[in-house]
């Protein structure tokens, strides 16, 4: 009589112990070129079988025109859970989250001119808040609507006063212009226009490797 419960069993253990096979994965640092002149270089990840190569973990991709995409990748796309900067041949550049090729969450952007734009973004646009420091390092509070931000400055003119029996009257008369100087002053700031990176990024699987 044959034990038909204890083969069912040995044959479970038999599939059970079948290892499982594995893709061998190649993770190293280089430097690639692609046909364009753009360049990456940093880490990527390659599989055996099908020879692909991805930027993976940190690099610094530069297209032919100079712009240059500096972060932590993960299998051809920037950004994640860590900051990356963006920089533009014309000075200016971002620095913050990225997300799904766009400027998403909290970053700053640096104008060429010296303006660093600081709020969330949502889209490659400002958001909600913002906070935009001037070339002369004065302050100006706003926030984004449509696509642009409508920015007020902060008064820079009471620090530094000093502290006369005179000076109730000369802050009043201050106050006064200080408040007509904003009417005139406000203005709206552009948001950043630069079109998704993603257009002009390679992957590094058809990429000349040196």
């Amino acid at each position: 009589m044959t034990d038909t419960s204890r083969t069912e069993v040995d044959s479970e253990n038999t599939e059970a112990k079948k290892p499982v096979k594995e893709i061998p994965v190649v993770q190293d640092q280089s430097f690639f070129q692609h046909d364009t002149g753009d360049t990456y270089d940093g880490f990527f990840e390659a599989k055996k079988k099908d020879r692909v190569a991805k930027m993976h973990g940190p690099g610094l991709y530069k297209t032919v025109e100079g712009d240059t995409y500096m972060g932590t990748w993960d299998a051809d796309k920037l950004g994640g859970n860590d900051e990356v900067t963006v920089a533009f041949t014309d000075g200016s550049r971002y620095e913050g989250y990225f997300k799904d090729w766009c400027y998403s969450g909290r970053g700053r952007y640096y104008y060429p001119d010296g303006s660093i734009l600081r709020c969330d973004f949502a889209d490659n646009s400002p958001v909600g808040f913002l906070t935009l420091s001037d070339p002369n390092d004065h302050i100006w509070l706003g926030k984004a609507e449509q696509g642009y931000g409508w920015f007020e400055p902060v008064n820079h003119f009471y620090d530094m006063l000093e502290k006369t029996r005179d000076s109730g009257k000369f802050r009043r008369r201050l106050k006064s212009s200080a408040v007509e100087s904003s009417a005139v002053e406000s203005k709206t700031l552009e948001s950043p226009s630069k079109s998704s990176p993603a257009k002009s990024l390679k992957s590094i699987s058809k990429v000349k490797q040196r």
